[in-house]
């Protein structure tokens, strides 16, 4: 039993604290016993709710990441991530590649290099334009006449 006004331990059937001298109440260590005890099973509630969201949490993670189907998420599910983002990236690459010798056969683009190429050549004693600002000039141009011839 818990004195009422100095909280300390005392016999159970106390009628006075022997610490402080206050005269004990059976009925409001009864109810400060059944608020701990309700306060107690509350708290376990609570750590029970919290103990299910986070076992949740962690069957959400394995359905996600544990890839090659273990039960677990673990190094041999990462290296299945990496090769997969390695492989990826090569087919990205590839695609780019085979994207990029497509354009560069069309006659537009080649038209496009050559002009660049002279108008930057053209572009290098001009102080202001420079190399850079020709070579744009020039694929413009180049731009322009397929465009128009084409119209």
């Amino acid at each position: 039993m818990i004195c009422v006004e100095c909280q300390k331990t005392l016999h159970e059937d106390a009628q006075f604290c022997s610490y402080c001298g206050a005269k004990q109440s059976h009925e409001d260590v009864d109810a400060a016993s059944t608020l701990s005890s309700m306060l107690n099973i509350g708290g376990q509630k609570i750590s029970q709710t919290l103990s299910n969201i986070g076992d949740g949490m962690s069957s959400v993670a394995s359905v996600i990441c544990d890839v090659n189907g273990d039960g677990k998420v673990d190094i041999e599910d990462f290296k299945h991530f990496v090769n997969t983002s390695k492989q990826l990236a090569d087919d990205t690459l590839n695609e780019a590649t085979k994207l990029g010798k497509e354009v560069a056969k069309s006659e537009t683009v080649k038209d496009a290099a050559a002009f660049a190429a002279v108008g930057a050549a053209v572009a290098i004693p001009v102080p202001l334009v420079g190399p850079l600002a020709g070579a744009a000039i020039g694929a413009g141009l180049s731009l322009y006449k397929n465009f128009v011839k084409k119209s």
